[in-house]
C-alpha cells in the first residue's frame, strides 16, 4: 500500500501525459514578462482550469476532466501555472502568489472572456480562492478540488513552511508537506522511497522555482470562508474522504452554510479523487447548472 500510494504521489505532482494520449495544442502569451503556457479547447462558457502544485495543465486530460467539460459544450481553459510545467519560472517568491491571480486577469483578457467558470484542484483551488474573492465580476462559478480555507498545507507553521521551500530547493524529499497531505492513518514513506521520489520529481520540474513558489505562501495572507461568502458566487467543493484536505473542506462548507455544495468521495484520497468517476460528474453537473 506505501509503494501504491508513493506511486500516486509522483504521478500527481508530476502530472506527465499518460501513453497513448494525444498532446494538447498549446500557446503561449506575454504575463508581465513571464510566459504562461496554455489551452484554449472548444465552444461555449468558458471554464478556466488551474492546477495544484508540482502539476502542469495535462492533469487535466489525464484525470478526464477537460474531455468531460468540452463534451458537455463547455470551453476549456487550462494553463501551466507560473513555476511550472513550460511556463516561465521566476525564482524569487514575490513574483508568485498575488502575480499568480493576476495571470488569470491576464489570460482572461489575452482571450478577450469577460467572465468564466474557475477551478482549481489542491494548491491552484487556492489561487482560484483568491481570484474570486478580487475579481469576483468574472466569475461564473467556483469549484474547488481538494481543498479548504484553513487547510494543513495552508496553516503549516511557518518555519515548517519554510523548511518545505529549502528541501524543494535542495531536491530533497518535502516531508512536512507529504504529512500535511498524507491519508489518516497511511505510513509515511521510507527513507529510501522518499529519497526516490525526490530524485524523479526533480528530474519533472525546476526544483528552484518550486520552492520559491511554495515560499510565497508562508507570508501571505489567508483567505476565510467569509471572504468567500461575501463574493456571492456559486460554490462547491469536491474532497476525496480520505484526503489530509477533507476536515477543512467539511468545515468551509459548514461555514458557508447554504452558500457550497461539498461533495465527498468515498474511499479516495489527495492523489485519487480527481480522477474519480464520481468527482468529474460532480463537478461537470454543477457547472451546468451552479444555482441548483
Amino acid at each position: 500500500m506505501r509503494v501504491i500510494f508513493c506511486m500516486l504521489v509522483l504521478a500527481a505532482l508530476s502530472s506527465t501525459l499518460a501513453a497513448g494520449q494525444t498532446p494538447l495544442d498549446a500557446h503561449l502569451f506575454d504575463s508581465d514578462v513571464v510566459p504562461i503556457r496554455y489551452v484554449h479547447i472548444g465552444d461555449g462558457e468558458p471554464v478556466v482550469l488551474i492546477h495544484g502544485f508540482g502539476g502542469r495543465l495535462e492533469f487535466w486530460q489525464e484525470t478526464g476532466i477537460a474531455a468531460a467539460l468540452t463534451e458537455a459544450g463547455f470551453a476549456v481553459i487550462a494553463y501551466d501555472r507560473r513555476g511550472h510545467g513550460q511556463s516561465g519560472k521566476p525564482y524569487d517568491p514575490a513574483h508568485y502568489i498575488d502575480e499568480e491571480v493576476q495571470d488569470v486577469v491576464r489570460l482572461l483578457d489575452h482571450l478577450s472572456i469577460d467572465r468564466a467558470h474557475v477551478v482549481g484542484y489542491s494548491g491552484g483551488a487556492g489561487i482560484a480562492s483568491r481570484f474570486i474573492t478580487q475579481y469576483p465580476g468574472r466569475v461564473r462559478s467556483v469549484v474547488f478540488g481538494g481543498w479548504g480555507v484553513a487547510n494543513p498545507v495552508e496553516t503549516l507553521p511557518r518555519k515548517d513552511c519554510l523548511a518545505t521551500g529549502d528541501l524543494l530547493a535542495q531536491e530533497a524529499f518535502p516531508l512536512p508537506l507529504m504529512r500535511a497531505l498524507n491519508p489518516p492513518g497511511a505510513p509515511l514513506q521510507t527513507a529510501d522511497e522518499q529519497a526516490a521520489l525526490a530524485r524523479q520529481f526533480a528530474a519533472r520540474n525546476d526544483m528552484r522555482a518550486l520552492a520559491a513558489a511554495f515560499r510565497a505562501n508562508c507570508d501571505a495572507p489567508r483567505i476565510t470562508s467569509a471572504d468567500l461568502r461575501k463574493t456571492g458566487i456559486p460554490a462547491l467543493a469536491i474532497v476525496g474522504e480520505r484526503d489530509g484536505m477533507a476536515p477543512a473542506a467539511q468545515t468551509m462548507g459548514d461555514d458557508m452554510g447554504g452558500a457550497m455544495q461539498v461533495v465527498v468521495i468515498e474511499g479516495t484520497h489527495h492523489f485519487t479523487a480527481p480522477g474519480h468517476p464520481q468527482f468529474v460528474a460532480r463537478l461537470v453537473s454543477f457547472l451546468l447548472d451552479p444555482r441548483d
